[in-house]
């Protein structure tokens, strides 16, 4: 009986995808647009940081990455 360990993974897939979108973000430095050419260290003084946050849009680039790993999807750049 194959097809109940395949209904299985899909289901847990979904669910661990489902949880981690659900977890309230943090704000790292790898979520930033600039974050491949800053070299900068991370910092809360970080004035590129700043604008990230006010402009908010950090989220939903953060959560499709996510779903794109969970589900196995080709990752094209987001930004």
């Amino acid at each position: 009986m194959q097809a109940p360990s395949i209904v299985r993974g899909l289901f847990t897939k979904l669910t661990s995808a489902w949880a981690f979108l659900r977890r309230e973000p943090e704000f790292v430095c790898a979520d930033c647009s600039q974050w491949a050419r800053c070299g900068l260290a991370s910092s809360d003084h970080c004035v590129i940081r700043a604008a990230e946050l006010a402009r908010g849009d950090w989220k939903m680039r953060r959560r499709a990455k996510a779903l794109r790993f969970v589900m196995g999807w080709p990752m094209p750049s987001i930004d």
